[in-house]
């Protein structure tokens, strides 16, 4: 046989109590199958209540040998062996108790694995705890099921299917003998034998564990009585039942010292009185037929004969007093059902009704009623108990109205009697029985306390006649009739008071005080006596004032005859008062202080009657010598008085005027002192009693309610507080502990009333400035004095010393924490926990003013010394001698089940200390300084968190704390202990919350490994709590308790969770044991959103639940893509993105959780309409509003409430006149409505803040979701189709017309981030298609790892979406709007890359897929623009007013939004907008105005560089234009040359910039980070430019003149630019210098080279003319000095190798981007040759020739070096011919290279998977995230890498092929001229003289431009080309080109060139030039040098 894994006698009692609280007191809908369950398994229990397993000898031999063998347990796959030890505990553990073996070894093993639950207990006495546990669990369960039945006395309010489940269930138990099993248990229990026993066995630990035992047992006990009397009240028991109960009520022998019924007996007594209870039938009539068949004293017929018989029979019962109050319960019930006809059959047994009571009265019933029923302490707390002694003694009074007057006339026989002996001087006899007086005094004890405030005394008072009532009341005009039952008890009382006799006049004002607990009651009970006042009856307010003011005036006489006139102390009084006229003035102020205390109308009404003036009579007595306890009366009912402000003060003046405190010292140094502290000092003191000072404490309390008078005293001393404080201070507080109290508990009593005084001043202290200034008065009889300072300064400076009051509350909370820890009753320990309370308040206080104080002392100057408080605490405790006092006010959690406040007030100190102390170690260190008070300290804590009490929904916030119940306050202090904790988390290491969470102190936080409580000796800590909290019901289809149960708690512990999430020690040893240990996000985030399912719930509290559990995510999220544990990661995004996750039976797909999460957050919010105000200014109270306002936590201005209302009550106070108090009433209205609207616009204030909150979380997850989870886990269709769900749900939510704008504004930044990556997924995949992006040469096709671009329905509804929202957003959201544009522009991009997907934007060639669907390309863009379209000209207005006012973000992004815009305008509407509105002339008119910012961004210190980035999106955006011939017309038209030529900022370059590496700054100023160096600031404003000039010139063609002429007048206008950027000499190769070269090159090639400039014959007019061409010339030679600087340059080629190589996150390597420059560099300077030369001539002899025919540069081996090519720049003279032909070798080569590593990288591409890890590690980055990657992406990685190096060798291809081409027109050109035209010079004179044709001049090479064929100018104005001949070339250099030229131009060339010709240009327009090219070399070279 196996041993359960779980112990049966403990914890399936605990799942069953857990199971019946969760159907009955949370009435959880899905908990009535577990009920219905539970009940049936747990039957045989409460049939066999509390009886143990039986003991087996077999199990017990096994347990004996199992330190050998072992023992099979449940779940454990092997027998475990028991240590020796551990058996003994399990054989005492079952002889202790009589338990089975196994049973008892299954408790042991549950104890060892629950003992972190229980630090410092050992596994045995952790077992005896859970046994008794479970025994109170089982019986607690059956307590609850018996109290959920339906029946007559309340109702639970839990669903008909459950109650029907329990009333049939407990009606079995009933039927199978459950009474006789409680009874005998109740019988059976006594905790002095268990107690013995357990001793004996050593099963009793430390005091704690023996106060846990005897509660666990006691309660057993108490519920087992308590079973029977909730049955009692539902439905009386039956006859056996009943019978039972009363034999078992016989036997009771056991009570009390004190006389007092026990707990559980009282509780079986009021079971029997309710089983005798009969008064339903009263109270319902109409269903009086039922009711009475659930009576089994009325349907059982012989139920009346055997309880009657029980009760009447003679024999004695153990406590005579049961039986009484049996018997008169059992009268009253025969007299209740004897007017039924149901009890007609009776009639014998109702007959003797007033025997049974005759016989309870012998037996002083009510006596004992009010001595051992009603005196108990548990009596007024149940409500059930009370109503039922209500019901008995009303019934009393009305059912036997003979018996009472007959008490009454032994009542008034009794009391003649007992005058007669008085009078006699005898004793008075014995046997009078004071029937009467005992019917008072219970009335008035049952009465006189009310905690639960049912006023059950309302029931003795009728309201008054009609014709009382205020005319126009709705009473007025009805006749109200009291019932007979109240009319009867108010005869009663008033009948009692007529005549009575001098013995019972006290019982009888003792009842009226009783009867006279309760506003109402206590109005009715001064009418009742102001009416008794005309009738001369004793009874009235006239009497008893007449006879104080006789007492007064005869002491007054007296006193004033006797010598000691001035001494008021209290020692030989003249004329002496008796005991009974003390007892009966006593009685007296005692009902005047309660009905002054209760109601406020009979307050001032005895204050302000003429005739009575109490408080002169009240003060004039305690000037008398009189007794100290008629003083104390005086003084208590003074204090009820004082409860009306108005009153109040008045009686200030009235006690500074009777010096009851001597204030004002006599004059005369001999008159001795007098008043109270003479009082204090020699009676109380002497007789170790102080009634006076603790009534003058409280006298002094309730004044302090009001301000003190600040005139208080004036005249006579410095005015103020000061004496009454010293007094409180010097003479009670600080001797409070050296002084004899004949009463301990008065010790605590005086110090609570101190500390409440003292604890209020400071409290309510205002600070002021003027506090720290002394200033002077006069006082009466000359002189002057110090005034005195407000009592709370006075305290605060006290308090922020080491003042002799500090050390005092320091002292008394060391007493408290010493004493208490002792776990044993001691007298006046309430009062010990509150002044305990008190001191940790006033401690609180100071710390809530002490920055102030500080504040305000250090900007006065003042000399007043302070300390802060928090360094006073750390000093030594004289007791312990150690720094332990902020130990001990942390203690005080320990006691939180017990006195809440004070753990709620020592947790809120720790906040404060956390707050304002900077070394977090030091208290660490306190608090581990012990180890058992640091163990205890953190159980503490963890029993705070763990308390099971639920929040009732309301705002504790905003009460004060002595108005929470100790359910609140418990809820609070688990509140403010997270507080605690995520306080002291950013503190640093080692801090409380370490210590309270577990993590390491002595080591690092971050090696921290947390585990489960008891793993590893690791204790149960706050961590495990908070877990707990947040896992309760986590596995349950409802979701999170604590969601529902305690929300704000909730909300705290998950912001907790985060922030250890979030911080950066914390984070890695939680999040680890989040995941491994509990895998608790996964399991919380299945419940989410909270929204939605808990209706009932604030939704701010839920919001901001979810925010922090979402926050908390992302980081997990973002961790676990980290570290690769893709596992989690999966996970959760399954979790979050599928919309199939967990499908219905229907098999419909559910919403995705990521968007269920979204439509929780709900962007619109109801504001509350101002309220209509009549009599405030509504601004001035919006002003005063604004005033009030502070920052909570979050950061959100609330209005303070509390302030809100002091200010406006005061403004009212401040009114004056008689208007004013009439429209007092309506003010106060208004005050109410205006309260009422701030407490609604924080409400929404907090509500805003927690959806802003809520959003800013949900959008962390998606964002971590996007960019940080591994691609491969959300790829392709689904990442495609997760995003687009998210947008459209987000764009729709935007376009609410009702949202609220500054909710929707992030929402902005979270759709750009997703198309962002959307754009960026669809580009990656597209990319991953190798035969669709790029031409290969050999037309190979490959497949790749994408699902192609996003498909273009669902972005074109995002489109709209955005759209939309564009024109919906206010001109004020210019980040919303930035944010837009961004995303449209992203959306537009995805769009259009359906066309990049087709096209070849590379070579401009279509490839095959391009041309097989191109008309799905054609529809998609039209689609996209239809959309734009369908908006009209609204959308493109909005889009252009954008780009041309607003933030300069945004209008930079509008620039670039209509420049996507352009590039889908096919049919060129756009453009058309913007000429015909005037925005393209507004944009370029723009250059001009915004120059000068322009020029302040070349500065070395720029502002802020938007100008900069705006001109760029300014610029691409006409450059857009200008590449449609339309477009660069408009550009044309609109003047965009001739405002870039007026900039003048173009002039502004910068010098040498480039000739450095890295362009360092010439100014000496270097930037760091954002800000580009001033060189590359000044590019990024040339280069634009250059690229519109180039676009414009494109689109427009050569032929259109006037576009030429503008563009050479902006060469012209910026011609140093010009010359700066082709004379600069770049020692180092950097991209940003060589694309600003290259685009140079480029506009000179298209203008001067292409456009014709030198065929303008306008350009030689004038003198103008002769400077542009010097400029022109200039460029000219220039252009000329580059080309073998640049072409065929080896040095070049070097400097490039030697490059360190850098790749980009988009795969592109700078040394490719440079190589690119480098080729368009020399493609511009070889096609400026060849347009100068084709421009020049169609012929060789009418053509312009540029190169000498020097070969030398082809032939030679030497590379140049850095002084040739530089030589050659500044040379005049021309190049050689050379230099093309090495070129046009070099560029063959380069191509064909290029195009052999073109086909191998083509090849790779389309086999990247097959690639090996050496090749991916050479195309993937080096680093540490590398390292981390994962294969696949790494393959991506290579991929990018592999396909910018085809599109590399795709550009350096056709450059190369270009160069070739041109390279080949030159050399043909040149050869031609010099092989066939050139004739040398004559020989003689080392010249060739040729015959000029045509008679035309020569040319020489020294000649100016225009005159010779070799130019280093242009040639300008003459057309004519004729053959020329040439000075300066010999024979000799033309032989010699004939030779060099054979060895240059080889075949093997031409076979080269023919290859590329073949292979590369065949498909191209140009087809056939280069094979043309070599054709005609080739016949030259073969007609002219014999080759």
């Amino acid at each position: 046989m196996a041993v359960n894994s779980v112990a049966r006698v403990w914890g399936p009692y605990k799942d069953l109590y857990n199971t019946v609280d969760a159907a009955v007191w949370k009435k959880r809908p899905e908990a009535y199958h577990d009920l219905e369950a539970a009940l049936r398994k747990h039957k045989p229990d409460f049939l066999s209540l509390l009886q143990n397993p039986a003991k087996n000898s077999q199990q017990r031999q096994q347990i004996k040998q199992a330190n050998t063998e072992g023992v099979v347990i449940q779940g454990q796959p092997t027998p475990r062996t028991l240590p020796t030890q551990f058996i003994q505990e399990v054989l005492i553990l079952s002889d202790l108790f009589n338990l089975n073996e196994f049973a008892a070894l299954e408790l042991l093993l549950a104890a060892e694995q629950q003992q972190p639950q229980f630090p410092g207990l050992s596994r045995g006495l952790v077992a005896i705890l859970l046994y008794y546990d479970g025994q109170r669990s089982l019986v607690n369960s059956l307590r609850t099921i018996v109290q959920s039945r339906e029946g007559r006395t309340w109702t639970l309010g839990v669903n008909e299917e459950t109650t029907s489940l329990v009333v049939k269930f407990t009606d079995q138990l009933l039927e199978e003998g459950l009474t006789n099993k409680v009874l005998a248990l109740v019988e059976g229990l006594d905790w002095t034998v268990e107690m013995t026993r357990l001793e004996k066995e050593r099963g009793l630990g430390d005091q704690k564990h023996r106060k846990q035992v005897a509660d666990l047992y006691k309660e057993v006990k108490m519920s087992l009585a308590e079973c029977l009397f909730c049955w009692s009240c539902q439905t009386p028991l039956p006859k056996q039942e009943t019978l039972r109960l009363i034999r078992h009520l016989k036997k009771v022998k056991t009570v009390s010292p004190d006389g007092k019924l026990e707990a559980p007996t009282l509780a079986l007594l009021m079971a029997l009185l309710y089983c005798f209870d009969v008064s339903v039938l009263e109270q319902a009539v109409d269903e009086r037929d039922d009711i009475v068949q659930r009576l089994p004293i009325l349907t059982d017929p012989t139920y009346i004969a055997a309880v009657h018989k029980e009760l009447i029979s003679m024999e004695p019962w153990g406590v005579p007093g049961l039986k009484a109050a049996a018997q008169i319960s059992w009268a009253l019930t025969l007299r209740a059902i004897s007017q039924y006809p149901e009890a007609a059959e009776y009639g014998e047994y109702l007959e003797t009704d007033e025997q049974l009571v005759d016989l309870a009265l012998d037996n002083n019933v009510f006596l004992y009623l009010s001595q051992a029923v009603i005196a108990t302490d548990t009596f007024h707390t149940e409500e059930f108990y009370v109503r039922r002694l209500h019901t008995l003694v009303t019934d009393f009074l009305v059912l036997m109205p003979l018996k009472v007057k007959e008490l009454r006339s032994h009542g008034d026989e009794e009391a003649r009697i007992l005058a007669l002996a008085a009078a006699e001087g005898v004793e008075p006899p014995t046997d009078i029985r004071r029937g009467f007086e005992h019917l008072m005094t219970l009335i008035a004890d049952l009465y006189g306390k009310d905690p639960q405030k049912l006023q059950l005394a309302l029931e003795f008072w009728c309201p008054p006649e009609p014709s009382l009532s205020p005319s126009g009341s709705f009473l007025a005009g009805q006749h109200y009739r009291p019932p007979h039952r109240q009319v009867s008890l108010y005869k009663f009382v008033r009948i009692a008071g007529d005549l009575v006799p001098p013995s019972l006049f006290v019982p009888y004002i003792r009842m009226l005080t009783g009867l006279a607990n309760g506003p109402q009651c206590a109005h009715y009970c001064f009418s009742l006596l102001k009416a008794n006042g005309g009738t001369g009856a004793t009874v009235s307010w006239d009497h008893f004032f007449n006879s104080l003011s006789q007492y007064y005036q005869g002491l007054r006489q007296e006193l004033a005859s006797t010598a000691d006139a001035r001494h008021h102390v209290y020692r030989h009084p003249v004329r002496s008062i008796t005991v009974q006229e003390l007892d009966g003035l006593l009685t007296v102020l005692k009902l005047t202080e309660t009905i002054a205390e209760e109601d406020e109308n009979s307050r001032l009404a005895l204050c302000e009657h003429p005739h009575w003036m109490p408080t002169v009579l009240f003060f004039g007595l305690l000037q008398c010598p009189v007794p100290s306890e008629l003083k104390a009366a005086l003084m208590r009912t003074l204090a009820a008085l004082a409860k009306s402000p108005e009153i109040a003060a008045g009686l200030w003046q009235s006690l500074e005027v009777a010096q009851i405190l001597q204030t004002v010292q006599p004059s005369g140094q001999t008159i001795q002192a007098a008043g109270l502290q003479v009082e204090l000092e020699e009676i109380e003191a002497r007789g170790e009693e102080y009634p006076m000072t603790r009534a003058f404490l409280h006298l002094v309390d309730r004044l302090t309610d009001i301000a003190v008078p600040p005139s208080l005293g004036a005249g006579f001393r410095a005015p103020g507080f000061d004496p009454y404080l010293e007094f409180i201070l010097e003479s009670v507080f600080l001797k409070f502990s050296t002084r004899a109290y004949k009463n301990p508990g008065e010790k605590w009593q005086v110090t609570s009333g101190v500390l409440q005084v003292l604890h209020k001043l400071l409290q309510y202290h205002e600070m002021s400035p003027e506090d720290f200034l002394d200033q002077t008065i006069e006082v009466q009889g000359g002189g002057t004095t110090i005034a005195n300072k407000p009592p709370g300064h006075t305290l605060l400076i006290h308090m922020l010393n080491d003042s002799p009051l500090l050390k005092t509350i320091l002292q008394i909370i060391d007493e408290a924490v010493r004493l208490m820890e002792q776990y044993v009753p001691f007298p006046g320990k309430e009062d010990l926990e509150k002044s305990a309370l008190l001191c940790l308040q006033m401690l609180e206080s100071t710390f809530d003013k002490q920055d102030q104080f500080m504040a305000v002392l250090r900007d006065q100057g003042s000399s007043v010394m302070a300390t802060p408080l928090d360094e006073l605490l750390v000093g030594i405790n004289p007791r312990t001698g150690r720094a332990d006092h902020l130990v001990n006010i942390a203690r005080f959690v320990e006691y939180n089940s017990s006195s809440p406040e004070l753990a709620l007030c020592s947790v809120k100190i720790l906040c404060w200390i956390c707050l304002s102390s900077a070394s977090q170690s030091e208290l660490v260190g306190m608090f581990t300084a012990q180890q058992d008070v640091s163990r205890s300290l953190l159980h503490g804590f963890v029993e705070c968190l763990e308390t099971d009490d639920v929040e009732d929904r309301t705002d504790i916030t905003e009460q004060e704390d002595a108005e929470l119940t100790a359910s609140q306050t418990r809820c609070s202090t688990r509140q403010h202990i997270l507080q605690l904790l995520l306080h002291s988390l950013d503190q640093p290491a080692p801090n409380l919350a370490h210590f309270l969470l577990g993590f390491e102190l002595r080591k690092p936080v971050l090696k921290t490994n947390l585990q489960d409580p008891g793993v590893l000796g690791s204790p149960r800590t706050c961590l495990h709590s908070i877990l707990g909290v947040l896992d309760a019901g986590v596995d349950s289809a409802g979701g999170p308790s604590c969601i529902h149960d305690n929300p704000q708690l909730s909300e705290l512990a998950y912001k907790l969770a985060y922030q250890l999430c979030a911080n950066t020690e914390t984070s890695d040893p939680t999040m680890r044991y989040l995941r491994t240990t509990h895998d608790f996000l996964y399991r919380q985030m299945q419940h989410v959103p909270f929204a939605g399912k808990h209706a009932d719930l604030d939704p701010v509290l839920l919001l901001n639940q979810q925010s922090w559990l979402l926050k908390s995510v992302a980081i997990e999220l973002r961790l676990t893509s980290l570290n690769r544990q893709r596992s989690h990661t999966q996970r959760l995004l399954s979790l979050l993105l599928d919309d199939n996750s967990s499908q219905i039976n229907t098999g419909a797909p559910t919403r995705r959780k990521i968007l269920s999460l979204l439509d929780s957050l709900d962007f619109t919010q109801d504001y509350p309409e101002s309220p209509g105000l009549d009599f405030m200014n509504p601004v001035v109270i919006e002003q005063v509003m604004q005033a009030c306002q502070t920052k909570n936590k979050e950061g959100v201005s609330l209005c303070n409430v509390k302030a809100l209302h002091r200010v406006l009550v005061a403004e009212l106070n401040a009114l004056q006149g008689s208007t004013a108090a009439g429209q007092r009433p309506l003010i106060t209205e208004e005050i109410q409505l205006i309260l009422q609207y701030a407490v609604a616009r924080n409400q929404v204030k907090q509500s805003v803040q927690a959806k802003k909150q809520g959003f800013g979380a949900w959008q962390q997850v998606v964002e971590v979701v996007v960019t940080a989870c591994p691609p491969e886990m959300l790829y392709g269709e689904d990442r495609k189709g997760a995003l687009l769900d998210i947008l459209q749900e987000l764009l729709r939510k935007m376009s609410d017309p009702d949202a609220v704008p500054e909710l929707t504004s992030p929402v902005a930044g979270v759709v750009l981030t997703l198309l962002a990556h959307l754009r960026q997924s669809s580009s990656t995949e597209q990319t991953a298609l190798p035969g669709s992006q790029y031409v290969s040469l050999l037309d190979s096709q490959g497949t790749g790892y994408g699902s192609g671009p996003v498909s273009a329905g669902p972005m074109q509804v995002v489109l709209r979406g955005l759209i939309e929202t564009i024109m919906q957003s206010g001109g004020t959201q210019q980040r919303v709007r930035a944010n837009l544009y961004g995303a449209l522009l992203y959306c537009l991009q995805i769009l259009q890359a359906h066309k990049g997907a087709l096209t070849n934007t590379d070579t401009g060639s279509p490839s095959v897929l391009a041309l097989a669907t191109e008309g799905d390309e054609a529809k998609v863009a039209r689609e996209t623009a239809g959309i734009i379209g369908s908006y009209g000209n609204s959308f493109v207005e909005t889009v252009c007013r954008d780009a041309s006012d607003g933030h300069d973000v945004g209008r930079m992004l509008a620039f670039s939004t209509l420049d996507s815009m352009v590039q889908l305008d096919r049919n060129q509407q756009l453009l058309t907008f913007l000429v015909n509105k005037g925005y393209l002339r507004v944009f370029v008119d723009s250059l001009v105005r915004e120059d000068e910012l322009l020029q302040s961004m070349l500065s070395p210190s720029p502002q802020p560089l938007r100008a900069l980035y705006l001109y760029e999106s300014k610029m691409a955006l006409l450059s857009r234009l200008a590449q449609t011939l339309a477009g660069s017309q408009a550009l044309f038209q609109a003047g965009v040359l001739v405002r870039l030529s007026e900039c003048q900022f173009l002039d502004m370059r910068p010098e040498n910039v480039g000739s450095v590496p890295g362009s360092v700054e010439t100014m000496g100023v270097s930037y760091e980070g954002f800000v580009p160096t001033v060189a590359d600031r000044y590019r990024q404003m040339l280069l634009p430019a250059l690229k519109l000039c180039l676009a414009i010139m494109t689109s427009l063609g050569p032929q259109h003149r006037d576009a030429t002429n503008q563009v050479l007048q902006f060469i012209l206008s910026h011609v140093d630019v010009f010359h700066a950027v082709l004379r600069e000499q770049r020692s180092a190769l950097t991209l940003s210098s060589l694309q600003e070269l290259a685009l140079t090159t480029g506009v000179l090639t298209q203008c001067l080279g292409e456009g014709g400039v030198f065929t303008n014959p306008s350009l030689q007019e004038d003198s103008a003319g002769a400077q542009v061409q010097s400029h022109l010339s200039r460029i000219h030679r220039q252009v000329l000095a580059m080309l073998p600087q640049y072409c065929s340059n080896q040095g070049l080629r070097k400097q490039l190798r030697s490059l360190e190589e850098s790749v980009g996150p988009e795969g592109r390597s700078n040394k490719e981007d440079i190589r690119l420059a480098l080729l368009q560099i020399m493609g511009n300077l070889i096609a400026y040759c060849r347009a100068v030369v084709a421009r020049s001539g169609s012929t060789a002899q009418h053509c312009q020739l540029l190169f000498t025919p020097s070969l030398q540069e082809a032939t030679t081996r030497d590379i140049y070096s850095a002084q040739d090519i530089r030589g050659s720049v500044t040379s005049m003279r021309p190049p050689g011919l050379g230099v093309i032909v090495q070129h046009v070798k070099q560029a063959t080569d380069d191509f064909m290279a290029a195009f052999e590593s073109h086909g191998q990288l083509q090849n790779k591409v389309n086999n990247v998977s097959e690639l090996s890890n050496e090749e991916l590690k050479e195309l993937c980055p080096v680093g540490a995230a590398a390292e981390k990657m994962s294969t696949h992406q790494r393959q991506q990685l290579a991929h990018k890498r592999l396909t910018q190096m085809v599109r590399f060798r795709t550009q350096e291809m056709a450059l190369c092929a270009y160069d070739v081409e041109n390279c080949l027109f030159l050399l043909w050109r040149h050869l031609e001229y010099y092989l066939l035209y050139c004739t040398p010079a004559d020989p003689t004179t080392a010249m060739f003289s040729l015959s000029k044709p045509q008679g035309q001049k020569l040319r020489r090479l020294q000649d100016t431009p225009g005159k010779s064929p070799f130019s280093n100018g242009l040639t300008l104005g003459d057309d004519r080309r004729d053959l020329m001949s040439l000075e300066g070339v010999s024979k000799d250099d033309i032989d010699q080109l004939k030779t060099d030229v054979i060895s240059c131009l080889t075949e093997p060339l031409f076979r080269k060139l023919q290859d590329i010709e073949k292979n590369y240009t065949k498909s191209r327009t140009r087809y056939g030039f280069m094979e043309a090219m070599v054709r005609r070399i080739r016949r030259l070279l073969k007609l002219h040098t014999g080759v």
